[in-house]
């Protein structure tokens, strides 16, 4: 068991940056050079060179390692647009069209959504 973490812990290191993303959807990149991570009283507190950060641990929904500190494939949209949209789930379930993106939210329960237009694919969070 320590010889696979051991194992595990080299690859991580390949990786500079430590990813912390939120419910929203908002990404916060840490450096992981002399990175330390303490967790108590529902807090989970990311100590390097730079200085700390905080999260809520309710807040968080992934924490994964990076080689950039660039999140790519998905970008955030401008939600005052009129154009006709795709919504779907995370994992890929289409979930119907809409008229724009404000019907779609209106019309969503609260999460995470990819959103396809003629031009781009965007995610939004609705709360």
């Amino acid at each position: 068991m320590l010889m696979m973490a051991g194992i595990l812990q080299a690859k991580a290191y390949d990786y500079p940056y430590l990813v912390f993303l939120n419910s929203e959807g908002t990404a916060t990149f840490l450096a992981v050079e002399s990175l330390s991570i303490t967790i108590n009283d529902g807090k989970l507190v990311a100590t390097n060179a730079d200085g700390s950060q905080t999260f809520s641990l309710s807040d968080l929904s992934k924490m994964f390692f990076s080689k950039t500190t660039e999140i790519t494939g998905i970008n955030d949209i401008n939600t005052n647009g009129s154009q006709e949209v795709e919504v779907f789930t995370t994992g890929g379930v289409k979930l119907g069209k809409f008229e724009s993106i404000t019907s779609a939210k209106t019309s969503l329960k609260p999460g995470i959504y990819v959103i396809k237009n003629s031009q781009k694919t965007y995610r939004i969070a609705v709360k």
